[in-house]
């Protein structure tokens, strides 16, 4: 029997048998799913970009906890406006070299 992630901010995991092909659900899951709006996507679930997909955002989000836990949630939100606008610009490599630089005006620094 494995257990099959229903998504990130959700303790529920879906059985499933291969060998039977079949899917138990705990009380009370049928009715969350209903509710999530996921009732319909049972077969979807089950499958490896389904629980791909869970894992990485559950990934996105312990990074994120990390980040706003070092930086502050106002350097973090001033560091992903500049990593996003630094991302989006054209000389972006140009910009990295001069941001990285001890001293960029100095050819020897």
């Amino acid at each position: 029997m494995s257990k099959f992630r229903i998504a990130k901010d959700n303790a529920h995991r879906i059985d499933y048998s291969a060998r039977v092909g079949g899917v138990w659900l705990n009380k009370g899951e049928w009715e969350m799913l209903v509710a999530e709006g996921l009732a319909g996507n049972l077969n979807s679930i089950l499958t490896d970009s389904w629980q791909k997909r869970i894992r990485q955002e559950k990934t996105s989000d312990t990074f994120e906890q990390l980040y706003r836990s070092k930086f502050g949630d106002a350097d973090y939100q001033k560091a992903c406006d500049v990593r996003e606008w630094l991302h989006n610009h054209s000389q972006k490599a140009d910009l990295r070299a001069f941001l990285m630089a001890e001293n960029p005006y100095s050819a020897v620094e």
